[in-house]
């Protein structure tokens, strides 16, 4: 997201304002600290000219590991372990 709005050359206040949202989440977005929610994306791309449907792809794939990535994390919980020979 950040490529698509140094792509755009908006800054972060004229895509808060344009969206309508709290500008710490918007910086925590674009930081990567904070995932988007799938309607942040697309108004995101819509307000910085991009395709949205082509960050949507990227959205879903990204979701998909960290859901994947989160399952794995679960199933090795410290309990788990096999014990060692």
């Amino acid at each position: 997201m950040e490529q698509i709005q140094r792509h755009s050359r908006l800054t972060t206040e004229d895509i808060v304002r344009h969206i309508g949202t709290d500008p710490a989440h918007i910086a925590a977005v674009l930081s990567g600290s904070q995932f988007p929610s799938r309607h942040l994306a697309i108004r995101f791309a819509r307000v910085c000219g991009a395709d949205h449907h082509i960050l949507l792809k990227v959205w879903d794939d990204e979701h998909e590991r960290r859901n994947l990535s989160s399952m794995h994390r679960a199933d090795e919980a410290p309990g788990d372990a096999a014990p060692s020979q």
